[in-house]
C-alpha cells in the first residue's frame, strides 16, 4: 500500500472517531477554500448593492473560484456555500428557518444571540466578524432603498422577504475579558434582526394560554362594540401580534387605517390601507412622519384608525385627538417594560402628552386619555410559564377635574402562582353600551360593586 493511501486511511479512522459525517468532513475542508473565495469577491466588490439573477452569479462565481485556484473536489461546495450566503441569510439561515426564534442579535467579532421561545441562547455556529457582518448587511439592503456605510453608520430596514434589520455601525462595541480578567470594549457592528411571527388568531392565542376563554368572550364583545383600546407592554411581550388578532374581529364592511414607522403588523382585517413614514432624503428635505399620517386619516373618511406603536408626544397627541373623531374604532400600543399595570401606562401616556409643544393642561390631558381609550390591555413576557400573557385588563371611566384624577376598574388579572385569569366583571357603562345597540352580553359578569382605582395628575 503507498504512503499516502495509508495517510488517508489513518485521517479517515480519525475522522471517524470523531463522529464526523461526510458532510461535516467536506465542510470542514472546504471551509478555507470559502473564507479565500469571500475574501476574493469583497476585495473586487463588483456587485454588492444590485445582486445579478442567482444563475449569473453562480457562473461568476465558478469561473472566480477557478482563477483563485480553489480545488476541484470544493469548487461545488464552495461555490454553493457562497450563494447560500449571499441569496439567504448565510450562517444565520438556521436560525431563520427556525419557527420559534423570533429575534437574533449579531456582535461582530464577538458572539451572535437568539430568542427562541422566549428565551435567550447564544450561538456559536452564527458568530460572523465584523467583515462578515459587514458585508452581509450590503448583501441583505441589496436591491432596496435603505443605505449603510460607515458615514451613516445606523440603518432600520424592512427587508423584501418581510424581516426588520437593524444596524448600528457607532459609535457601538461589545465587552471582553482581558487576560487579567478586566473588561475591555472592543469596536463592533451589531445588526438585530427581527421576525414576523406568522398571523395569530384570537383562539389560538387562548390555546396558547395567552389568556383564558373569559377574556376570548370579553375581547369578542370589545370589539363588536368598537371599544378603542390600548395594548401595553414590554418588547417582545407580544403587543402587536394581539392587536393583530383583535383587528380579525372588524367587520368586513369597515375600512381600516393602519399606520407604522414600518410595515410590521400583519392584520387580520379583510380592508386595511397602510400608511408608513418616509425618512428624509440625502438634502435632509421629503420626510413624512407617523403623526402627519395619523393627521392625514382624518381627512379619508376611514372606520377604523388603528397606530402600530405609540413613541412620541406627538403621535400620542394627534392619536388621542383622532380617536374622538373616528366613527368607530380606535387602538394602538405602548412600550411599558416589566409586568405593567394600567397605573403605570397612564402615567406612561400622560408623561408623554404633557412633554406635547402645545403643553396642554391637565384637564386637557384627563380628557384626551378617557375619551380615547375604553381599556388598556397589558401584557407580559413569561418565558417561566411557557410564553405570552395578559397580565391585566381596565376599563377607563371619565376623567374628573375637580380631583384631577383619572378613574378605573379591573376588568381581568393574572396571577402568576396559578397560571390563572380571575375576570372581575365588566363596568355598567358597558353592559349600558351594548344594550343601546341592541347587543346582547349577558354571559360576562357585571361589577355591581366595583373597586375603582386612580391616577391622579
Amino acid at each position: 500500500m503507498r504512503l499516502a493511501d495509508v495517510e488517508a486511511a489513518q485521517k479517515e479512522m480519525e475522522r471517524a472517531a470523531r463522529g464526523e459525517t461526510g458532510g461535516e468532513r467536506l465542510a470542514q475542508e472546504a471551509e478555507p477554500h470559502y473564507q479565500r473565495l469571500m475574501a476574493e469577491i469583497r476585495r473586487r466588490n463588483e456587485w454588492w448593492r444590485e445582486l445579478p439573477p442567482r444563475k449569473s452569479a453562480y457562473a461568476y462565481l465558478g469561473r472566480l473560484a477557478g482563477e483563485i485556484g480553489v480545488p476541484h473536489a470544493y469548487r461545488e461546495y464552495v461555490v454553493v456555500t457562497a450563494l447560500n450566503d449571499m441569496y439567504s441569510y448565510g450562517k444565520l439561515q438556521r436560525l431563520i428557518d427556525d419557527p420559534l426564534v423570533s429575534d437574533i442579535q449579531v456582535y461582530g467579532d464577538s458572539a451572535t444571540f437568539y430568542i427562541r421561545a422566549g428565551k435567550r441562547h447564544e450561538s456559536t455556529e452564527a458568530r460572523m466578524t465584523n467583515e462578515e457582518l459587514y458585508a452581509f448587511v450590503q448583501r441583505k439592503l441589496s436591491g432596496t432603498h435603505y443605505r449603510f456605510d460607515l458615514s451613516n453608520p445606523s440603518c432600520d430596514a424592512i427587508l423584501p422577504d418581510g424581516y426588520r434589520m437593524h444596524v448600528v455601525g457607532g459609535p457601538a462595541g461589545w465587552t471582553v475579558p482581558d487576560d487579567e480578567g478586566r473588561r475591555l470594549e472592543r469596536d463592533c457592528l451589531i445588526v438585530t434582526i427581527r421576525k414576523p411571527l406568522r398571523n395569530f388568531t384570537l383562539e389560538e392565542l387562548c390555546q396558547l394560554r395567552v389568556f383564558d376563554e373569559t377574556i376570548l368572550h370579553f375581547f369578542g364583545w370589545m370589539q363588536r362594540l368598537a371599544r378603542p383600546f390600548l395594548i401595553v407592554g414590554g418588547t417582545g411581550s407580544s403587543k402587536s401580534t394581539l392587536m393583530a388578532a383583535l383587528l380579525g374581529l372588524i367587520p368586513p364592511n369597515r375600512l381600516s387605517a393602519i399606520i407604522e414607522e414600518m410595515p410590521e403588523l400583519q392584520p387580520l382585517c379583510p380592508w386595511a390601507a397602510r400608511l408608513y413614514e418616509r425618512p428624509p432624503n440625502a438634502e435632509g428635505r421629503g420626510a413624512v412622519r407617523m403623526a402627519e399620517q395619523v393627521v392625514n386619516t382624518l381627512r379619508m373618511q376611514f372606520d377604523n384608525v388603528y397606530v402600530g406603536e405609540i413613541r412620541t408626544a406627538r403621535v400620542a397627541w394627534e392619536f388621542l385627538q383622532a380617536a374622538s373623531t373616528v366613527t368607530h374604532q380606535t387602538g394602538t400600543t405602548l412600550h411599558v417594560r416589566g409586568m405593567p399595570d394600567t397605573a403605570a401606562a397612564i402615567r406612561r401616556l400622560a408623561a408623554l402628552l404633557s412633554s406635547h409643544e402645545t403643553r396642554p393642561g391637565t384637564a386637557m390631558i384627563g380628557d384626551l386619555i378617557t375619551m380615547g381609550v375604553k381599556h388598556v390591555i397589558c401584557m407580559t413576557s413569561a418565558p417561566e410559564h411557557g410564553g405570552k400573557r395578559v397580565v391585566e385588563i381596565a376599563e377607563m371611566l371619565p376623567y374628573e377635574p375637580r380631583e384631577r384624577r383619572i378613574p378605573y376598574v379591573v376588568v381581568a388579572q393574572w396571577d402568576p402562582a396559578t397560571d390563572t385569569w380571575r375576570f372581575h366583571g365588566i363596568t355598567e357603562a358597558m353592559r349600558d353600551e351594548a344594550r343601546m345597540w341592541g347587543c346582547d352580553i349577558s354571559g360576562l359578569p357585571v361589577q355591581q360593586k366595583p373597586e375603582v382605582h386612580s391616577v391622579y395628575l
